[in-house]
């Protein structure tokens, strides 16, 4: 194309431009789809309908000018008709129409000098390198992230190739088949990064509604104390940010509305609770004025403590349970309620003797406590301290309290002297690594020889074995802290691998233990059938064939070794007993004998002889235990507690004192029955 010719196209072009604005104004997207009908359509905004028209222009600028002239021709007639049937129009519009007419023509007018330069351009490049900018032009796009202007260069690079020279050659075939495979990837990323991005907005839309609904729910049930959840919600609720189109609005509007209602009863809320705070007030003055009048109870010489403390506890015990009150009340109340429990117990401390006791005796453990832990600083195992530490809190948490002064005195002694061992401590952390290391290796040994020791001759030798291993971890100290737990797994596992062969051993002779048992009950059961028989030395030779034939049973179960053993003595106990009884009755009959007794009467005479006997055997014990509870009497003061001492002594004296003089008048009627029997032989 001549620059004479590119000149005559021109002029044309701006003397269409002039004619046919109302049909450019009209309807711009009808030229765009005509010159760009392989630009992608999607649901995207890609441009601006101004830089369509720009392209669509340019577009008509580097056609031949044969085409354009003819285009002209055409729109200059249907233009002329337009403005005949458009005479009534005002003449402010036709202004307007005609400087916008003017914008456009030129700016048409500039673009397509500049198609113009493209074009002298492309004449003064080969081919190949036409495709080849274009393709390097359209990597430089896609590399960009605004996915519209990517789209739209893309379109306008495949316009310039398809109006562009003949691609006879390979590179340019090669360029422009590689060109439609990146603008296809790039297609099908957008298409995927949009389905994605409408994906994130459909879940963002599901999580607002389950935010939403919680909020609902907490309006439902009316938890207006709810406050920091419902800031959790707020805050859930703004981090949700891009939703599908047309659903923010709505969804705000109930959102507003529910935190609308829940700050109104949030309101009535706060009245309530000022409300039940002045009324605890009212409630923790009542207890204090209870406290402040035990207080003066406590003050009097005859009291009981005992009672009181229970009923101060008990106070106690409600202050506990009454809420907050006012903050400005707030500190005056407990400046009372502290005021009156110091009170209290510099009063009990003051005339109750056991409980002045008790709090010594507090006192000198915290003493001794704080001695030890000052003792720390001078311990040559940093490992061993800071274990011992640990413990002497606990034990000072395991104390009793003392009156508050003296508690905190005390407390404070003993927090100085373990925060200065802490402080040690961390200054030497070196020396601490390096004993616990040591710690750590002896007791690796340990759990090498309790791995040796489950391979011990007899259970029992593994047994002390495993006994003496736990002795010796106990007494090393701790180990780094985070191998700890694992190298007390290692041993634990070391000695239950070895206590389970153990039990599986003992499981294989339980069997032969129950029978055991069986026996042994048998035998039990035939030595008591023999303290039945008439002839107790014929029993004894029995029982001693028994007795043998018991030792030869073997073990039993653990649980019933002691009840079997038990039963087993006692009946032993009975034949033998019977076998003395029976020889002294035979020295006693031959006594009675020898004074002319009858047998029969011998017989009635003994019984009751050795009833007798039995009864004057009570009776001296009973005189006895009553001379020591008339003796322990004096011991016990007049007092509260010595009265009621004493009260129990007179019972138990009141009660032998019955129990003699039923025995002495059985002996009585013994010793008479007795006498009545050999008068009557």
């Amino acid at each position: 194309m001549t620059n004479l010719e590119q000149k005559e196209s021109n002029s044309d072009l701006e003397k269409h431009q002039e004619e046919s604005e109302a049909h450019i104004d009209s309807d711009p997207k009808t030229e765009i789809s005509e010159n760009l009908e392989e630009a992608p359509v999607d649901n995207v905004e890609l441009e601006s309908t101004e830089g369509i028209e720009e392209t669509a222009e340019a577009e008509v600028t580097i056609e031949e000018p044969e085409t354009v002239q003819e285009e002209v021709t055409d729109e200059s007639v249907s233009t002329e008709e337009q403005e005949e049937s458009d005479e009534d129009v005002s003449a402010g519009v036709e202004e307007s129409t005609e400087a916008l007419a003017q914008e456009e023509a030129e700016e048409a007018q500039e673009e397509a000098e500049e198609a113009q330069e493209e074009g002298d351009e492309s004449e003064e490049i080969s081919t190949p390198e036409f495709y080849t900018t274009i393709f390097e032009k359209a990597e430089e796009f896609v590399s960009q992230d605004d996915w519209g202007f990517i789209s739209n260069e893309l379109a306008n690079l495949a316009l310039r190739i398809s109006e562009g020279p003949e691609s006879s050659d390979d590179v340019s075939k090669e360029k422009i088949s590689a060109f439609n495979t990146l603008r296809d990837e790039f297609e099908e990323k957008k298409r995927a990064h949009y389905a994605e991005l409408n994906k994130k907005k459909e879940e963002n839309l599901v999580e607002k509604k389950a935010v939403l609904k919680q909020l609902s729910d907490l309006v439902t049930e009316q938890r207006w104390t709810d406050t920091k959840e419902v800031n959790q919600l707020k805050g859930k609720w703004e981090n949700i940010k891009s939703l599908p189109q047309g659903e923010l609005e709505a969804l705000n509007e109930r959102f507003e509305a529910l935190l609308n209602e829940f700050e109104s009863h949030k309101v009535d809320r706060l009245v309530r609770k000022l409300q039940q705070e002045e009324e605890n007030f009212t409630l923790k003055l009542v207890i204090l004025e209870k406290m402040d009048a035990l207080n003066v109870k406590a003050d009097a010489s005859e009291v009981d403590y005992n009672e009181l403390n229970t009923e101060f506890q008990d106070l106690l015990v409600q202050w506990r349970k009454i809420g907050r009150v006012p903050s400005e009340k707030n500190q005056q109340t407990w400046d009372h309620f502290n005021e009156a429990q110091d009170k209290f117990n510099t009063l009990r401390f003051k005339h109750d003797k056991q409980y002045r006791q008790s709090i010594e005796r507090a006192l000198e453990k915290k003493k001794k406590l704080i001695e030890e832990a000052e003792a720390l600083m001078d311990d040559i195992s940093i490992a061993e301290a800071a274990r011992r530490v640990n413990r002497l809190h606990k034990a000072w948490k395991k104390t009793g309290n003392l009156p508050q002064k003296e508690e905190n005195e005390l407390w404070e002694k003993f927090k100085t002297a373990t925060d200065s061992f802490n402080e040690k401590k961390t200054e030497n952390l070196d020396a601490l690594r390096d004993e616990e290391q040591k710690n750590l290796i002896a007791k690796q040994a340990l759990i090498q020889r309790a791995i040796e020791a489950q391979s011990a001759e007899t259970y029992d030798e593994g047994h002390k074995a495993m006994q003496q291993l736990m002795e010796q971890w106990k007494a090393i100290g701790p180990v780094p802290r985070k191998k700890s737990s694992r190298v007390w797994k290692q041993f634990k596992e070391a000695m239950d691998a070895f206590y389970d062969q153990r039990r599986e051993h003992f499981k294989s002779i339980r069997k032969d233990q129950k029978d055991n048992l069986v026996a042994k009950k048998e035998i039990i059961a035939k030595l008591n059938a023999l303290t039945e028989g008439d002839d107790p030395a014929k029993a004894v030779e029995e029982a001693k064939k028994l007795q043998e034939e018991f030792k030869r049973v073997g073990h039993v179960p653990l649980k019933f070794k002691n009840k079997i053993w038990k039963d087993y003595r006692e009946v032993c106990d009975q034949i033998y007993g019977n076998f003395r009884s029976s020889g002294a009755d035979l020295g006693m009959e031959r006594r009675l004998a020898s004074e002319g007794i009858e047998p029969g009467v011998r017989k009635e005479i003994i019984k009751y002889q050795k009833e007798l006997e039995s009864l004057r055997k009570d009776v001296s014990k009973l005189e006895s235990e009553m001379i020591q509870y008339e003796e322990a009497q004096t011991y016990f003061k007049p007092t509260n507690k010595g009265n009621k001492l004493r009260d129990e002594l007179q019972l138990k004296i009141d009660k032998a004192v019955e129990e003699i003089s039923i025995g002495k008048r059985r002996i009585a009627e013994l010793v008479q029955n007795i006498n009545e029997l050999k008068e009557q032989s």
